[in-house]
């Protein structure tokens, strides 16, 4: 039968220290392995004081952790021992046991193994049981006589088969240089296996995993591997370098080796720059590793307190602004709300798209702080044109490269296989935008970051396109400048209204702040990711930076940011459900609080938190709910004390040319409204005011027309 191939990485008493151990799992971070997770089980043995630490990094890389040890008692009085409910409490899944240099050095014997693989039985924790001979047992012809001897002690405890590998490790071969042949190592594991077949049974035998073990090289593995009953390795001296990646890569090659060069093709033919090259080629090295990307609730602690707007204290500085750029996420066209332009050009307001309100703040403040302030955007592909066609009427806010650049595209990724997304009726759908994550990415690539470090910017307030209550403040740009903070995040407080967006949570390995958003979250712990009592503050992407750290952060991670990685699954064309499935990998650009140590958070207002992500909110920002400044800002009206109007429409109003059906009278009005539900065909008349809670019903099926009138807290059926 096929079995599924093992490899480990023992690194004993190795490296020298904790750095040195970060160092080595950052440079295989670099290249994920080309690893088809289907074939092959890698397992990582660091030493003992180190597996909690470095478990999640470990993890991160689609890899297990592995105890090199385990005792053969219960909890007690032992010292330097631990147990294998210990190793389990940790999350740890496997533990070496019977290491020829436990064997040799600290005089274990057969039983003492057979009673900690019986303890490891109990606590339903994996083992990879180390056997081998010495060379004068091997010249002696003594090589099978051993191994059954080593594997007899064991068999009668061992009650559960699928939790128990062998490792085959000439001791003779162990960290000599000297290496069985594939013959030699194929007819010892073929004698292992047969042994057991006699011993336990033949299903046992075939399901069995044997590894090699024995100065194991990336120059000797691909040989070794061809042998029917060789299934992986335990790899030592070798796993301490970067090339350990190789010895995986050849055990269990996964789709990259075949797929990365198609996509390699794609995005140079569409003119992708070397950085969104190799961007992608991280994410999707990411995807094809099996790599976790959920973050657990085991692994955060709630933010319990942090500095809040109304509190600071700082003097507003306004000699900070020449130094500072406002920037614009605008690569959106909002195709979940059926648009096929940037989301930007729609209407809000009086006749004003998001983009003429903006660029009216931008002369505002210029206004108000009498100074020049630097504003760009980022647009995607999708939409520059778009967008600097409506804002050339608007001369002073630049032109080209001085007013834009634009975000990176990447290949959609065929579900199926993997593969490059092909559709040859619009070939424009076989490419995404990787997310608003690719804003790091995106300002290397283009030069915009060395561009403006030249012309004294040092300092970046980075906010989306659709979200108009988010301004520059100086009272805040102060803050973060006196902080010495390398990256700020805004956030608010949560409601239930914000329960299924992302949350603030501090990383319990790290101990600094990062994001979970939901498509990170595991569904186990949905309920604790909606607790807003909980988790108390989420992102509201408006992000503070310092571009000084941030070039800092480039060039200490080799020209990338290692950001989480999010695969959503698409149609290729995303207004035909029958087309083909796909994942457009992305990252999120607040996830990039994890990777500057220092970051911080601030809470604001909500009146700086006014964004538009379906016609629910869009609704509810053309009502009276929302008011426009004189700045130009869309803030929450008085009355509603920070709070939004919770806005459900029937999913036939999804798309914006629909809901636009809802209101041919206008909006109705909001400000007085807590919850307003609608279902099936409905419009409003003119002078709709809703109060409290309310559901319009309309289960007929023809389309029905609300009255004008005051409704509050009511269900009304039409």
């Amino acid at each position: 039968m096929s079995r599924k191939y093992i490899v480990g990485g023992n690194w004993k008493c190795n490296p020298a220290t904790m750095k040195e151990a970060n160092s080595l799992l950052k440079e295989w971070k670099k290249s994920p392995p080309l690893v088809d997770p289907s074939k092959v089980d890698v397992v990582i043995c660091p030493p003992a004081l180190w597996m909690s630490s470095l478990g999640e990094s470990i993890e991160g890389l689609g890899m297990k952790t592995c105890a090199q040890n385990v005792g053969k008692n219960d909890a007690g009085a032992f010292t330097g021992e631990w147990t294998a409910a210990n190793l389990q409490d940790l999350g740890i899944t496997w533990t070496l046991v019977g290491h020829s240099e436990r064997r040799t050095k600290y005089g274990e014997k057969d039983e003492d193994c057979a009673e900690k693989v019986a303890k490891c039985q109990e606590a339903g924790l994996g083992v990879i049981l180390c056997i081998g001979e010495t060379l004068d047992e091997r010249e002696g012809g003594k090589t099978d006589e051993v191994n059954k001897r080593q594997l007899a002690a064991v068999l009668p405890k061992v009650k559960d088969w699928s939790k128990i590998v062998i490792a085959y490790e000439p001791v003779w071969a162990i960290g000599t240089g000297k290496v069985a042949t594939p013959d030699q190592a194929e007819e010892t594991q073929a004698a292992i296996r047969n042994y057991i077949k006699g011993a336990v049974s033949a299903d046992v035998a075939d399901k069995l995993q044997i590894q090699y073990g024995g100065s194991v090289t990336p120059d000797n593995c691909a040989e070794l591997i061809t042998k029917p009953n060789i299934d992986g390795f335990l790899v030592g001296g070798a796993s301490l370098k970067p090339t350990f990646m190789d010895i995986v890569s050849t055990v269990g090659p996964s789709k990259m080796v075949d797929m990365w060069p198609k996509f390699e093709e794609k995005m140079k033919k569409e003119g992708c720059n070397e950085t969104a090259i190799a961007a992608f080629k991280y994410n999707y090295g990411v995807l094809v590793s099996g790599a976790d990307v959920m973050i657990p609730e085991s692994k955060l602690d709630p933010v319990d307190k942090l500095p809040e707007y109304e509190k600071l204290t700082e003097k507003p500085d306004p000699r900070l602004l020449k130094k500072t750029l406002i920037l614009k996420l605008n690569g959106g066209l909002g195709t979940g709300m059926g648009l096929d332009r940037a989301k930007s050009l729609l209407t809000v307001t009086e006749g004003n798209t998001f983009l003429d309100l903006i660029a009216q703040q931008v002369a505002s403040m210029k206004k108000d702080f009498n100074t020049d302030l630097k504003f760009m955007l980022m647009n995607s592909f999708s939409t520059s044109k778009d967008t600097l066609e409506a804002l050339s009427k608007y001369s002073d806010l630049g032109t080209g490269s001085d007013l834009e650049f634009v975000q990176n595209k990447a290949p959609k990724v065929t579900a199926s296989d993997m593969s490059p997304a092909d559709w040859s009726a619009e070939t424009a759908h076989e490419w995404c935008p990787p997310g608003h994550g690719d804003l790091y990415p995106a300002m290397l690539g283009s030069g915009t970051l060395e561009k403006l470090l030249k012309k004294g910017y040092r300092y970046m307030f980075v906010s989306n396109s659709d979200n108009l209550g988010a301004t520059m403040d100086l009272k805040i740009l102060t803050h973060f400048v006196h902080s010495g903070a390398p990256f700020m995040m805004e956030v608010a407080e949560r409601t239930d209204a914000d329960k299924k967006g992302g949350h603030l949570a501090v990383d319990k390995a790290s101990g600094g702040l990062l994001l979970r958003e939901s498509a990170q979250c595991p569904d186990e712990d949905e309920k604790e990711f909606q607790n807003v009592a909980k988790y108390k503050f989420f992102n509201t992407n408006n992000l503070w930076v310092d571009l000084v750290a941030l070039k800092r952060e480039f060039r200490r991670n080799d020209g990338a940011l290692p950001l989480p990685v999010m695969k959503n699954s698409k149609t290729v064309d995303p207004r035909d459900k029958a087309s083909t499935k796909v994942l457009q990998l992305e990252t999120a650009m607040g996830a990039a609080i994890q990777c500057f140590q220092g970051a911080s958070a601030l809470v604001i207002p909500r009146s700086r938190f006014a964004p538009v992500k379906t016609t629910n909110d869009l609704l509810a920002l053309r009502s009276d709910a929302y008011k426009l400044t004189e700045d130009f800002r869309i803030v929450l009206a008085p009355e509603r004390e920070g709070v939004p109007p919770d806005v459900k429409l029937d999913g036939m109003y999804k798309f914006t040319d629909a809901m636009e059906k809802l209101i041919p009278n206008g909006p109705p009005s909001l400000i007085n409204c807590k919850k307003l539900v609608v279902e099936g065909p409905v419009t409003f008349a003119k002078g709709v005011v809703f109060k409290g809670t309310v559901t319009v019903k309309n289960g007929t099926g023809s389309e029905k027309e609300l009255a004008a009138g005051v409704y509050e807290d009511k269900t009304v059926e039409l």
